[in-house]
């Protein structure tokens, strides 16, 4: 699965995967020789999938592309449609053309959620996305020059990470890495020259 994709934030990643041995069609599982990938299409606004090659054979490893400024929040099943060639031992037959729209599905979340009548006050907003597997990002808001501090707390309330930043009046990240986290729930604390404010997060796998 391709990491977190936030709206309006620039975004370039690659995943490497190897295409299965087998294809399966109405309950049959048929052996592949190789797959053709004819057009994709619901790629999120802004952005490009593109990949090491458009036919694959078994057992080999490719690499596919995500990239670009999402435009548009919202889930998004990118759609392929595929060729996959059978061995039916006197060589590779076409099998017909299907239409996957379950192997890649990818969200674009909106930080946004600012409360439009506390625009004078520093806000926090909830992590997203929230649980994660890889990265997630945490907004604030704030109304004056400020300096912010995010802290990461095992459940033994052990300090796993902690960094500040500088902040114009607007709207900020905190862009956190879970990849040195084990899977569990972790608690976060925002604190600003002001305010504290506490919750917590789910890393999963």
């Amino acid at each position: 699965n391709f990491p977190a994709i936030i709206l309006d934030v620039a975004y370039d990643e690659v995943i490497t995967f190897i295409l299965a041995l087998e294809f399966e069609h109405n309950g049959t599982s048929y052996t592949l020789d190789s797959l053709a990938v004819d057009s994709i299409e619901n790629v999120p606004p802004g952005m490009t999938y593109s990949s090491s090659s458009t036919g694959y054979v078994p057992g080999e490893a490719y690499c596919s592309q995500l990239a670009g400024t999402p435009t548009l929040a919202g889930e998004y099943a990118i759609r392929f449609y595929l060729s996959p060639y059978i061995d039916l031992g006197s060589g590779p037959e076409l099998l017909g053309s299907f239409l996957d729209d379950t192997s890649v599905v990818v969200t674009v979340y909106d930080p946004s959620g600012l409360d439009p009548n506390l625009v004078d006050e520093f806000q926090v907003l909830p992590v997203v996305p929230n649980p994660f597997t890889e990265i997630t990002q945490l907004s604030f808001y704030t109304p004056f020059d400020d300096h912010v501090q995010l802290q990461v707390y095992n459940i033994l309330g052990e300090k796993m990470h902690e960094e500040k930043k500088g902040a114009t009046p607007g709207e900020h990240q905190f862009k956190f890495s879970g990849n040195t986290l084990l899977p569990g729930t972790y608690f976060y604390r925002v604190r600003n020259s002001h305010k504290i404010y506490t919750g917590k997060f789910i890393k999963t796998k």
